[in-house]
């Protein structure tokens, strides 16, 4: 462990991070930077050369980037890119003709007027939104809004789309929100809202009404833009509970500026300017630290240096990169697998995509499973090896398991337990380059995360020498990692330390983390290949890998039967699980290497299904050696009652045989009769003419249907082939599908019917018409389908349109069914199947597939559909051979 002072850390610190890189298309971009700096900077193409990268267009950059606080670069970086796209007020930034700098009415009563509705709220819902909206500033100014029906308003209020008569377009969903005009004569004040857009009462599954109508209505008193990110006059929409909002400082100083204060209030002052805090101050405490796409942060009261190795410390306000942040976090950390940070104050918690506020947040700290005395995270941190995420509470701390999503057995522990050492409150943490970083006041402690093969010398130098064990399966010149395993817990047992069997329990470095008391799956991976390679032993399966090929071994099983395995640490199984040597307490010993591999018993009481693997054997998850997961698979059928074969081709045949196990299902067992109704034959997922005939995700795994078959696919699961009918009796093909995971739900379509499924059970009542989700009775099929979550809509494709199905209200929404060319311009003119993933849609016509990112409103890239089937990586293997 080393104890470092914090003074100047923050410039002192190289950390080597990497993020995950990000498909972009540079021309599209360029496309789109230009469009934008046309629309909001003043760019003309007057100004615009043959060749982009002349100066003006990287001057207009320069100026984009100032405003918003990025780094001033003139290039197009992501930080600049994201900008670009986030939904946004169509007013410009720098306006050609002037800024609004002194423009106001002359009047403090000005009427109101609005001319239609949008048909996504209630009339009264708009209503209160505009009447809301026009309050805000009311209440800090001495004006008056009074609405009228008839006549002209000076405000005269509008719903339209793309060209609504006032020469500025509008462009669709998810790009120019609304625009309004300075006080001036005629179309001056005028505030239009694009109906294109999914505008909502309160909502964040869209546009919050109030907060964009209050927005423009700054516009229409005479406000222009404010570059201070939080401000309600920011160019970019941020999505605020409307219960909540007041206006920001920054806002009321603008607005008062030009109408003075409401004197028949109490007067709202705004905010003192805040303190900024020195780096370098020798009593610095941070608030928080996490590491952000390469770069880490650290932050400290409304402030944050962000450091990286390409450029220099800078000092930011909270508020000018996340406006929905609250300034004095508590704690904060990166998931790099969901490209999330997170940031805790109180008892919150707020999500972001690196910018962009996640929808559903702020939640609890419960939604971690934290428990309800817990009122505040001190320190937070994620290690993307194992997948576990520590908070830190007083001098207490808990792992959170991110892939299963709840906490881990046996916490809280101590700190002290886990980082000797450090007897004081962690206030921050972060990790870089293997090791972790506590922060405790003033201080830096640095701990090792792994062990060192030197260690396992020393450990089994200690273990041969007094815990060799009397049983062992034969003397070897050096110990495999079960032997290793069985005399640390009897060595474990003997001083009362906790039984774990893990040797960073028993030694660790003097510089690294006090033992955890238990290891993942990669750390252990980690650790016994470098001490078997330490040793020169041939590198075995570590502890992990031989849990997740048993677990995907018994799944083979439970894929087509109604079977569940459940693994247990201790007690007695239903099936006890052995790897062991010659005599190993069963009456049948193994013979050694390349002999018997295994034996199974049937299913009985007591040694009933009990299943034993030779130790002696080389166990691997590749063609060499012997392959875990062939032999597991063909034993764990003899435990659930299975003879063997006489079908070569069978997994229940005799000898042992390699074949692949990339996307491995139980074969198909032949016999000598013909099958009076055969099934569909298995389509090939390596052909690049492949065209699905409908996809969705179910529960984190992707599911691809083809004439009555579906691929599998997940993260840790592989990919797998499956008979619709053997998951699903009732359903034999599919034409269309779709996940709703907040009720856990997933829906398949044929014909004129849909099922609901959960899982591999078919719900009670169905299948019912699909005239039940409000199609009209000519519609004979729907082509696809995908729920969008992030609005809570579920869109249906039939033919050259597509509906679009409200979730929460169980009703399809009015205005459609709309032309899919039209609006979801480059994904073709119909769907063969769709499915969402990490954040993109995906559109499937014949062989090709469209990558579409939603909230922009724009194609990413195209693909083909099998490589979704991992064939991409055969047709590589295969070129190296």
């Amino acid at each position: 462990m080393g104890i470092h002072n914090q003074l100047c850390f923050l410039a002192s610190l190289a950390l080597v991070i990497h993020a995950g890189p990000i498909l972009q298309h540079a021309d599209e971009d360029e496309a789109t930077a230009e469009r934008y700096l046309k629309s909001f900077y003043n760019l003309t193409d007057e100004t615009i050369s043959v060749r982009k990268e002349t100066s003006s267009m990287t001057e207009k950059m320069k100026e984009m980037q100032e405003f918003f606080g990025l780094k001033v670069t003139g290039k197009m970086d992501q930080e600049t890119m994201e900008m670009m796209k986030k939904p946004r007020c169509g007013v410009p930034d720098v306006a050609a003709y002037s800024t609004f700098g002194g423009i106001k009415w002359q009047t403090n009563k000005l009427t109101y007027r609005i001319l239609n509705y949008t048909p996504d709220m209630s009339r009264a819902e708009v209503d209160e939104s505009m009447e809301r909206a026009l309050q805000v500033w009311a209440k800090v100014t001495p004006l008056k809004f009074t609405r009228i029906h008839s006549g002209t308003a000076d405000i005269m209020i509008s719903f339209g789309t793309r060209n609504h008569g006032d020469a500025y377009p509008f462009d669709g969903p998810r790009g120019t929100l609304a625009h309004a005009f300075a006080p001036s004569p005629g179309i001056g004040g005028d505030a239009h809202f694009d109906d294109d857009e999914s505008f909502t009462f309160r909502s964040s599954r869209g546009f919050v009404l109030f907060l964009v109508a209050a927005h423009e209505f700054g516009h229409s008193l005479g406000l222009s833009h404010s570059n201070v990110r939080g401000a309600l006059m920011f160019p970019t929409y941020s999505f605020t509970d409307p219960d909540r909002f007041s206006l920001p400082s920054d806002d009321i100083r603008g607005i008062q500026s030009l109408y003075g204060p409401n004197r028949d209030r109490t007067p709202v002052k705004p905010d003192e300017e805040v303190t900024t805090p020195n780096a370098c101050d020798p009593d610095l405490v941070l608030d928080a630290v996490t590491t952000l796409r390469g770069e880490t942060v650290f932050f400290k009261d409304s402030f944050f240096w962000r450091k990286s190795q390409s450029r220099t410390v800078t000092q930011i306000p909270i508020k000018h990169f996340w406006s929905n942040a609250p300034d004095n976090i508590d704690a904060a950390y990166e998931n790099q697998v969901q490209d999330k940070v997170f940031f805790f104050k109180d008892r919150q918690v707020w999500a972001f995509k690196g910018i962009t506020p996640e929808p559903g947040y702020p939640k609890t700290l419960s939604s971690f499973g934290l428990p309800s005395s817990v009122r505040k995270v001190s320190a937070a941190v994620h290690d993307k090896t194992t997948g576990k995420t520590l908070f830190f509470v007083d001098k207490v701390y808990y792992s959170y398991d991110e892939r299963a999503q709840k906490m881990d057995t046996g916490y809280p522990k101590q700190v002290e337990n886990g980082f000797p050492g450090l007897t004081g409150e962690v206030t921050a943490a972060h990790i870089s380059n293997g090791n972790i970083y506590l922060y405790s006041g003033t201080n830096v402690y640095e701990f090792r995360l792994y062990t060192s093969p030197e260690d396992y010398q020393i450990a089994e130098a200690y273990l041969s020498q007094f815990y060799r064990d009397p049983n062992a399966t034969k003397f070897r010149s050096r110990m495999s990692p079960l032997d290793l395993k069985n005399e640390l817990k009897a060595m474990q047992e003997f001083f009362g330390l906790e039984v774990t069997a893990y040797l960073s329990q028993f030694y660790r470095d003097p510089n690294a983390t006090k033992f955890r008391s238990r290891m993942s799956p990669l750390d252990l991976k980690n650790e016994l290949k470098a001490m078997q390679e330490f040793f020169g032993l041939e590198v075995t399966l570590s502890m992990g890998e031989v849990d997740a090929t048993i677990a995907k071994a018994f799944k083979l099983y439970s894929d087509v039967i109604p079977l569940d395995f459940k693994q247990i640490h201790s007690g007695t199984a239903d099936i006890m699980i052995l790897f062991k040597a010659r005599y190993h307490g069963d009456f049948y010993p193994f013979d050694g290497p390349n002999g018997v591999l295994a034996h199974a018993n049937a299913p009985g009481p007591e040694q009933g299904g009990d299943t034993h693997f030779d130790d002696d054997e080389w166990w691997t998850l590749s063609s060499q050696g012997i392959n875990l997961l062939l032999v597991a698979a063909h034993e764990f059928g003899h435990a659930l009652g299975l003879d063997h074969s006489r079908d070569p081709s069978a997994l229940m045949y005799p000898t042992y045989g390699y074949v692949s196990t990339n996307g491995y299902t139980l074969p198909r067992v032949r016999t000598n009769k013909p099958d009076p109704n055969p099934g569909p034959s298995p389509p090939e997922p390596c052909n690049r003419d492949l065209v699905f005939d409908a996809a969705t995700s179910i529960r984190g795994e992707l599911y691809f249907f083809k004439n009555g078959y579906y691929w599998k696919k997940g993260y840790y699961s592989g990919l797998s082939l499956h008979e619709i009918k053997s998951t699903w009796p009732s359903i034999d093909s599919v034409d269309a599908a779709y996940e709703f995971s907040d009720r856990d739900v997933s829906f398949l379509f044929k014909g004129q019917q849909y099922w609901a499924v959960r899982r591999g059970t078919t719900l009670p009542g169905y299948p019912k018409p699909i005239t039940n989700f409000g199609f009209p009775s000519y519609v004979r099929k729907i082509d696809a389908a995908v729920h969008v979550k992030s609005v809570g809509r579920t869109l249906f494709f039939v033919g050259t349109e597509y509906w679009s199905f409200n979730e929460k209200t169980a009703q399809m929404v009015r205005g459609f069914p709309k032309n899919i060319q039209r609006y979801f311009p480059g994904i073709g003119s119909r769907v063969d199947a769709a499915f969402e993933n990490y954040g993109y849609l995906y559109f499937s016509k014949g062989s090709r597939q469209i990558e579409y990112n939603f909230n922009l409103g724009r194609v990413n890239r195209v693909l083909l559909n099998y490589a979704w089937l991992d064939c991409y990586k055969h047709l590589n293997e295969n070129e190296k051979k």
